[in-house]
């Protein structure tokens, strides 16, 4: 192989020059080679000053896409620190259940209007106010004070008057004679309830009726209870009532609430004259309410009506359902958009329910499936609402999982789309985990 030369030439002076001298060109590379060591062997640190850089407790492969799969590897000391447990995806047989939205209405009976028994002016009650539309009132407490128009401004009666005097003498007799058969008419109602709900709950225990009848009859008792404490009502008010002819006048009485319930509407105000029937209040009574859930036409009778339905407000924790149970009701339903309504009834003593709230009702459907459950606790959501869940790849790693929450059994969450039976996850410790892969307490 011939190798390049090359020529250096070296000059003395500006005037005479020396013949070039021929050098090889594997001289110059070595000498070129040999500065470069020396170079590189004086600016190489010094092993033993090196500083010993920390193994960090984790290890986050895509820090901060939470739309893909992570993978986040633990140190033993850290996985410790977080407190983490473990638990296997099972499958079990589980009742099928399906989650919808219901809207709370007032049921039959509960909303009571008080009327007028005959002519006559209103006033404020003795030392107060009229309540206000919205008010919550206790059985009992006063709203009106109600005068009848008999009140002449002379001691002597025209014939005229006494007219008067004695219509309503009679309008007053027809009105307690009224009350009492509504208050016969009611506990007639009231025993003929009570008898049928005994019968079904008896052919119920002799595996002979269904639940079905025991809710609706259930029901009925308690609307005849309502009725006959209404009735009652009217007929302790118009009892009440004494006409004096000489005086021309009838003594007035109190027009108070005939059940414990919030003031819906105040349909006459103070200073007016009313005629006899005229609505001068309307209450509803909130301690029991109706739940409606609008359902397609076409799955109505896979839905299983004697089983309780959890029912909770949006927004709020699982853990804090309450349980309907099923109401008869009338038909009704929305051609429109094919759904059929289904009634749950709830109980409301505490008030925190109101008509026109939308509720979440969790409704049981006929039959059981296989599903995969796995704890509630090992269930987290995004931002965007979707719900993942931490599996073990390996010892001390752990990947982030899509699944498809169907609905959730008190401690347990029903998974549509999940990880195979047998997987293990996180069960304790996955909010770390999920602060642990965005970095948050950083």
């Amino acid at each position: 192989m011939n190798a390049r030369v090359v020529e250096r030439l070296s000059f003395r002076s500006a005037d005479n020059w020396k013949k070039p001298k021929r050098i090889g060109l594997w001289d110059g590379m070595n000498s070129v080679l040999l500065v470069v060591l020396c170079c590189t062997a004086g600016c190489r640190p010094h092993s033993a000053t090196s500083p010993t850089k920390a193994t960090p407790p984790a290890k986050v492969a895509h820090p901060g896409d939470e739309s893909a799969l992570n993978t986040i590897t633990l140190t033993e000391e850290a996985e410790q620190r977080l407190a983490i447990e473990l638990a296997e995806v099972e499958r079990h047989e589980v009742p099928r259940r399906r989650t919808l939205g219901g809207e709370v209405v007032v049921p039959p009976g509960q909303s009571i209007v008080v009327s007028a028994p005959f002519a006559g002016v209103l006033s404020p009650p003795e030392g107060g106010e009229v309540p206000k539309p919205g008010a919550t009132l206790v059985a009992g407490q006063v709203v009106f004070r109600f005068t009848p128009l008999l009140t002449p401004e002379r001691d002597v009666l025209t014939p005229a008057d006494r007219i008067r005097v004695a219509q309503t003498k009679a309008d007053v007799a027809v009105a307690k004679i009224e009350a009492e058969r509504q208050v016969e008419a009611a506990k007639v109602q009231l025993e003929a309830a009570k008898i049928a709900h005994d019968r079904a709950v008896q052919l119920l225990v002799d595996k002979a009726g269904s639940q079905r009848t025991v809710d609706e009859s259930e029901v009925q008792r308690r609307l005849a209870q309502e009725a006959l404490r209404t009735a009652e009502v009217r007929h302790k008010f118009l009892a009440g009532i004494e006409l004096d002819e000489e005086a021309g006048q009838i003594k007035p009485r109190d027009i108070a609430a005939p059940v414990a319930g919030v003031l819906k509407s105040i349909e006459s105000a103070p200073g007016e004259p009313v005629s006899p029937g005229k609505p001068l209040l309307t209450l509803v009574q909130l301690d029991r309410l109706w739940i409606r859930v609008p359902i397609y036409a076409g799955q109505r009778r896979a839905i299983d009506t004697t089983a309780q339905a959890p029912v909770n407000e949006y927004g709020r924790p699982a853990g804090d359902a309450r349980s309907a149970h099923y109401a008869a009701a009338p038909p009704s339903a929305d051609p429109q958009a094919a759904t059929v309504d289904l009634f749950y009834e709830i109980e409301n003593a505490d008030g925190s329910l109101y008509p026109g709230q939308k509720l979440a009702v969790t409704l049981s459907e006929q039959g059981t499936g296989p599903a995969l459950v796995v704890p509630w606790s090992a269930v987290l959501y995004d931002i965007h609402g979707g719900t993942w869940v931490y599996e073990q790849a390996a010892p001390h790693t752990f990947s982030r999982r899509r699944v498809e929450v169907q609905f959730i059994d008190q401690q347990r969450a029903i998974l549509a789309q999940g990880p195979r039976p047998g997987t293990k996850i996180v069960s304790q410790g996955a909010a770390e985990l999920f602060g642990t892969e965005f970095g948050i307490g950083k």
